[in-house]
């Protein structure tokens, strides 16, 4: 199995920002799928209510560093449904493909 974390600089759920506190994008590519499995699990400022159902999810999330110490980042995107939304803590499920996602990323 492989996997990826990114943490989560900016988060948008139908074109709409949701303010964050913190973040992480899991990845994860297993020998037995060709799909990747990825999941949003996001802490926002304030309470943040998501309807129940599918959401297009755009998101940049920090990649690295670059050799002057400016964070990179990279631009994801892809649909993906609530699993749930409780106070500041929501949680997506990936249910297309993650546009943008570089298989590079993946760590053992």
């Amino acid at each position: 199995m492989l996997h990826a974390r990114l943490h989560l600089a900016q988060l948008d759920s139908d074109g709409e920002p949701m303010p964050l506190r913190h973040g992480d994008l899991v990845v994860v590519a297993r020998a037995e799928s060709p799909e990747l499995d990825w999941e949003v699990v996001a802490h926002t400022i304030d309470p943040h209510h998501v309807s129940p159902g599918h959401h297009d999810l755009s998101m940049s999330c920090v990649h690295g560093v670059e050799e002057d110490g400016r964070l990179r980042f990279v631009d994801l995107s892809g649909s993906a449904f609530l699993v749930r939304s409780v106070q500041n803590a929501v949680v997506f499920r990936g249910s297309s493909p993650l546009a943008g996602f570089d298989m590079q990323l993946l760590v053992s």
